[in-house]
């Protein structure tokens, strides 16, 4: 979306919401907006939106630890009487999860409806941008690139027992990962994971994807499971860390989307409908590719911009079947984790 088209749609919602009279302070548009995503990140964001469109932004975050699980479970509190207009996440799995519970409200935009399907909610009601893929985090100096397991059912062989670190999988996009496994590959590949997880005698952090990168840099963990994004914070602060993509049986290399949604019975419904076209823009995934979380944009016209960040070999992941699964994936995954916290 052009500078001048956001300020067309801001515009708009000004004179529907004021006329022509004097644009006082509670008059001004508004949207407010919960947000799991980086919160320094985020506000840049919103302050761009804001400029561009003239609508205030009121952003509500959560800790690293709890991030889209602290802000879904509040949301599903406040159903009867919604605090916020828009929910913008880090992952998918949560998001999808609100739409089957009925909290979202479809948005069709001119924008949302030709949105790639491979990036959204079939009633439109949330929309996927800037990814960012699932990495394994090592160290360079620890251990040879060659010798960093490149599938990720290799992560928990027997040769890593103890050596392995995961965020907490109740919380963000760990529990995001795992349920897309369960959902993607056959039971019987889900089944031997699980088996070779309950064996791993893995470090499970509660202090989300940059406890994990941190604990690969202390040198507690040989390997972390973390996000693409969080290994890129750390080298930026000049910390001794390195990456690769791992492919799953499947096929392909999970990347965890943002998604936004519009809260049913929103108090802002119009301005809402803005933030999401304005997050799907071309401007604000150039930003996003841009910035220290380096985004992988989805809309090819920014791909040719930023080539380096576009992953070609993409998972296939039909997010509300993995939401639908999520439970039972979580479930079995913390069944395993406490297998192997009786082995140890």
């Amino acid at each position: 979306m052009t500078a001048a088209r956001c300020c067309a749609l801001g515009a708009a919602v000004v004179m529907s919401s004021i006329g022509c009279a004097p644009q006082d302070e509670a008059h001004v548009p508004h949207v407010t907006v919960y947000v799991s995503a980086d919160e320094a990140l985020a506000r840049t964001m919103l302050d761009a939106f804001t400029r561009d469109t003239g609508i205030s932004v009121r952003m509500v975050g959560d800790t690293e630890a709890f991030k889209s699980t602290g802000l879904a479970n509040r949301i599903r509190r406040e159903r009867v009487r919604p605090v916020a207009d828009v929910f913008w996440s880090s992952e998918a799995t949560h998001m999808a999860l609100l739409a089957d519970e009925g909290l979202l409200e479809p948005t069709r935009t001119d924008r949302t409806t030709t949105w790639p399907a491979q990036w959204r909610d079939a009633d439109h009601r949330w929309h996927g941008f800037s990814p960012r893929p699932r990495v394994i985090a090592f160290d360079p100096e620890v251990m040879d690139r060659a010798d960093v397991p490149i599938a990720m059912a290799d992560v928990f062989a027997p040769r890593f027992i103890g050596q392995v670190a995961i965020a907490d999988p109740r919380f963000g996009t760990t529990g995001g990962h795992l349920s897309a496994i369960a959902a993607t590959h056959v039971p019987a590949s889900w089944l031997a994971l699980l088996d070779a997880m309950g064996h791993a005698r893995m470090q499970v952090l509660a202090g989300g994807n940059a406890a994990t990168v941190d604990a690969v840099i202390r040198g507690d963990a040989l390997l972390g499971l973390t996000d693409y994004d969080d290994v890129i914070a750390a080298q930026d602060r000049g910390r001794r860390v390195d990456m690769v993509l791992p492919v799953h049986e499947a096929g392909g290399v999970m990347v965890t989307p943002n998604t936004v949604g519009v809260l049913r019975g929103c108090p802002s419904p119009d301005t809402a409908r803005v933030l999401v076209d304005w997050l799907l823009s071309d401007i604000a995934a150039e930003m996003l590719a841009a910035s220290a979380s380096r985004n992988m944009p989805v809309q090819q016209s920014v791909q040719t911009q930023f080539p380096e960040l576009v992953v070609d070999d993409i998972l296939l992941v039909d997010h509300g079947a993995a939401a639908a699964g999520h439970n039972e994936a979580l479930a079995a995954v913390l069944a395993a984790l406490r297998r192997q916290s009786d082995d140890s």
